[in-house]
């Protein structure tokens, strides 16, 4: 696909993508497979940088909650769950043996049978994780002057960042994987997922350019109930505000899709920027908690302390999901697709009401990564010829550096 490492030190384009672990479920039936994006970048990274990438060796120590996941490629990943680990787990996740850790969340999914994030499935969380850190350890240790490599620095997180400058069909992309999860084995923690300049990945997106590029952001493969009656096979999303994001990237995103043959919606009106949003569905769905937690200080019935259990449970598996992956603040000004204003489009995919009813939570596959990475190519040599016209867009939307210091204080501890 031609694709190979730049001599250049910063890209003229940028490209971003990520995995929230285990930000499986939302509200309103929404769910997805939110490692796309990192699937994606570790896919284009292999064109340049082919590694061994099957899990080789699997290390517990299970009454510390450790898991160390060692790829043929020799690098490792470990994470740690808040609990200890049965000698069942144990037993499942060697199944995970001579698989490819290139889509972690899939793999999770198939050997654990399913996957919840929002501390209810802390095992299959954090071997996600485990496995997400063995691939990025694994380029990096195999080419550690073609990487730059940062721990994640938000509260509570056990991600990491990998990046490096590409050469892709002749244009120098500076590209960025981000593994985002939350410690314990809680799930995402997605303040910087996307393009968002925030800590050690801002120093990163420095280093490599990339607050200043027009961006392609890929996202997850995933199931939205208000788009069923639009989606009949697995299709292309493209998002990008006309107000805040860069439409010139997304529009090259649909043409790459068209040209190729593959199907693509654009939902109306994504990613709007509504201050407070966040913030008042999670105080709705805190309401719902408070309001459970009374009807359970006065059931005295097995069967009625039972319903409010279930329901109770539901909710955190699902509706929290959609609200606790993101500060408020951060997510006021990048929406739920960490879309730094101005620069960046959301390259995604939805499946159909008939795929997520057989498959329950959407799965990854080689025919989903070929059609991401032959998109992303196309989109890259149409959106060089437009360049110009992407910048400009960019500088009139750019935050200033006031707007930039918010994301960082409400993201990190101390003064940002």
């Amino acid at each position: 696909m031609n694709i190979s490492f730049s001599y250049e030190k910063k890209g003229i384009i940028g490209l971003a993508g990520h995995i929230g672990v285990c930000h499986v479920h939302s509200h309103s039936g929404f769910v997805q497979e939110d490692g796309a994006g990192f699937a994606v970048l570790g896919e284009i990274f292999r064109q340049a940088a082919p590694v061994d990438l099957r899990v080789a060796k699997i290390e517990v120590v299970a009454e510390q909650g450790k898991i160390t996941i060692t790829l043929e490629g020799g690098g490792s990943g470990t994470a740690v769950a808040r609990s200890g680990i049965t000698p069942a787990e144990v037993a499942l996740m060697q199944s995970a043996l001579g698989k490819s850790a290139l889509c972690p969340q899939t793999v999770a999914t198939t050997i654990f049978g399913r996957v919840h994030g929002q501390g209810v499935l802390e095992i299959p969380a954090t071997f996600t994780t485990a496995l997400a850190r063995a691939v990025v350890t694994t380029f990096l240790s195999n080419h550690p002057e073609k990487f730059l490599f940062f721990e994640e620095d938000t509260p509570e997180s056990c991600g990491c960042f990998l990046g490096t400058v590409l050469q892709v069909a002749e244009v120098p992309v500076s590209a960025l994987l981000s593994v985002n999860a939350g410690l314990g084995g809680l799930g995402p923690n997605e303040d910087c997922e996307g393009n968002v300049p925030i800590g050690n990945k801002g120093r990163m997106m420095q280093i490599l350019g990339m607050e200043t590029l027009p961006t392609i952001i890929v996202e997850a493969k995933a199931y939205v109930p208000f788009w069923k009656d639009a989606i009949r096979e697995t299709t292309l999303i493209v998002r990008a505000n006309e107000e805040h994001d860069n439409t010139v990237v997304g529009e090259c995103l649909t043409a790459a899709a068209n040209t190729l043959g593959y199907p693509v919606y654009l939902p109306p009106g994504p990613y709007p920027r509504a201050p407070g949003s966040l913030q008042q569905a999670t105080r709705e769905i805190a309401q719902r908690v408070i309001a459970l937690g009374k009807r359970l200080a006065e059931a005295g019935s097995c069967g009625e302390k039972n319903t409010i259990a279930g329901e109770l449970a539901t909710l955190v598996k699902y509706d929290l999901g959609g609200v606790v992956f993101m500060s408020d603040a951060v997510n006021d000004i990048v929406a739920h697709g960490g879309l730094l204003p101005g620069t960046a489009a959301v390259l995604s995919s939805a499946v159909s009401t008939a795929y997520a009813s057989h498959h329950q939570i959407p799965l990854l596959g080689d025919e989903d990564l070929t059609m991401y990475v032959r998109t992303i190519v196309e989109a890259i040599k149409m959106l060089h010829r437009r360049l110009p016209e992407a910048g400009e867009q960019l500088r009139k939307r750019a935050m200033d550096a006031e707007r930039l210091a918010v994301l960082a204080r409400y993201a990190l501890p101390g003064p940002g």
